[in-house]
């Protein structure tokens, strides 16, 4: 970086848990919607959204709005976590799925209980996904008592189940996170891997929103 020179920072927003009887907004900065199965008590968490860091900011700064030029302006994404498992009233569970590293969550189901597959082994990664900055959101209506949950923002968004059966229980990818071209010493860390906390030590995997932390270089 040079004096004087500007960064901006979309930090990642926490996707909405799952609520019955409505839908489920996507964390901001990507995070994709979820939804709830239309017929009794379960309902699906949104993705959550990316942290990114770039060199201009442009509409809003959210990663989406950099596709013309992410190899010059984009620093360095983190990817956002999928959205989780079937939550149920009685329960109140969400298991999310990790997103970050070079590539995100592959999306998972399964079908009346039936054996866990995936969706055609769909992946963020560095050069595809759902969209550019943006996770995939569940259908808007669900008829078939299925709960779909969002996809994670990221450099690529991941995807989630577009179901075409009954009863499909869902967990949607995350996002791949990226380094740019114009970093040295740079790397990403895999969302089920030990990672610095904004607490301090360490985590498996980061909750909630998500977080940026700069510090300047001792040399400097």
């Amino acid at each position: 970086m040079n004096k004087n020179q500007a960064i901006y920072i979309a930090v990642g927003g926490k996707g909405e848990d799952g609520k019955v009887g409505s839908r489920t907004t996507g964390g901001w900065n990507g995070g994709g919607d979820g939804e709830w199965d239309h017929g009794d008590d379960e309902c699906m968490g949104a993705g959550g959204g990316c942290t990114s860091i770039q060199k201009t900011l442009k509409s809003d700064g959210r990663l989406k709005f950099y596709e013309s030029v992410k190899n010059s302006d984009v620093l360095i994404v983190a990817g956002g976590a999928g959205g989780g498992s079937v939550s149920y009233v009685e329960e109140g569970k969400l298991v999310n799925k990790y997103g970050g590293g070079t590539v995100g969550d592959i999306s998972s189901y399964n079908i009346d209980n039936g054996l866990e597959v995936y969706e055609n082994n769909k992946q963020a990664t560095q050069t595809s996904g759902y969209a550019f900055g943006q996770g995939q959101s569940a259908p808007s209506t669900i008829t078939n008592n299925s709960e779909i949950p969002g996809g994670g923002g990221g450099w690529y968004g991941g995807y989630t189940v577009i179901p075409t059966v009954h009863y499909t229980y869902a967990t949607a990818g995350g996002g791949s996170g990226h380094i740019g071209t114009m970093l040295t010493n740079g790397q990403t860390i895999a969302g089920n891997q030990t990672i610095p906390s904004p607490s301090g030590g360490t985590e498996t995997g980061h909750s909630g929103n998500g977080y940026c932390k700069i510090t300047w270089h001792p040399s400097l």
